[in-house]
């Protein structure tokens, strides 16, 4: 008999309308979860929830700008009032910019940490009293190798956000312990998605990067979902705090 390992959860997934968040939201569907897929893409979000229906698993779409508070506690109690539950929080959405620094604006810097730093602490503080009056839950934030790199890939902003989600993910990890909430941190590589495409249909300095990777190929969405439904599972119950890389090997030193 098929062992679903989320039967029974219910999980917030930001970003769910495509991408990485998108997988996140298949996968854990397969897994029996409930998903709240959260997004601020309506249609992508729509086209999300049909497939995961239409392969016997059950979602709710709901719109929301993550970079307004007033969005995130609206979207928190959505998923609540539907579901009376709420044990997985995955923080996935997130802007990039590839301007170089001297060329970063107000509005440029404003709008990346808005959405990537921000609207990861507003689901971080709306979720958690839903969280705590299920019983516990585990919350997986996304940073990216960027952010302890200090890669010329993405812009300063993306790269400060990224490593904000790391200080988040350890505070929170501490702080809400006592509640039976664990709280870990995934750090991508390179990974094929809309964020990640230069305009062209292809993913930016797609050739030199594989060049870089030891395992010779940049990551699909499925590598993230995959690491991260170990990291809400039962398996990984005695791991908070943490942050896991997930690049192919590509920071192994003299690789």
């Amino acid at each position: 008999m098929e062992c679903k390992r989320l039967l029974g959860d219910v999980a917030a997934v930001t970003g769910a309308a495509s991408g990485i968040g998108k997988q996140i939201a298949l996968t854990f569907a397969r897994e029996g979860a409930k998903v709240a897929c959260f997004d601020i893409n309506k249609a992508g979000l729509d086209a999300t929830v049909a497939e995961i229906a239409a392969n016997g698993g059950e979602a709710i779409a709901v719109e929301v700008d993550q970079s307004d508070s007033t969005q995130v506690a609206a979207a928190m109690k959505k998923a609540w009032d539907e579901y009376g539950k709420i044990s997985i929080l995955i923080n996935c959405a997130a802007a990039i910019n590839y301007k170089p620094l001297q060329d970063t604006s107000d509005e440029d810097w404003n709008r990346i940490m808005s959405i990537n730093a921000n609207g990861y602490f507003f689901c971080l503080r709306e979720v958690y009293p839903y969280m705590k009056k299920s019983g516990g839950g585990r919350i997986v934030q996304f940073s990216s190798s960027t952010a302890l790199s200090g890669s010329g890939f993405a812009n300063i902003a993306y790269t400060a956000s990224k490593a904000a989600a790391i200080g988040m993910s350890k505070h929170a990890a501490g702080l809400w312990a006592k509640d039976n909430i664990r709280v870990n941190t995934i750090c991508p590589g390179l990974t094929e998605t809309p964020i990640t495409d230069s305009g062209d249909g292809k993913v930016k300095d797609r050739e030199a990067h594989e060049k870089a990777i030891p395992l010779g190929r940049i990551a699909r969405p499925e590598d993230m979902a995959d690491v991260v439904l170990f990291l809400v599972s039962d398996e990984s119950r005695y791991i908070t705090g943490a942050t896991i890389h997930v690049n192919g090997g590509k920071y192994i030193y003299g690789s």
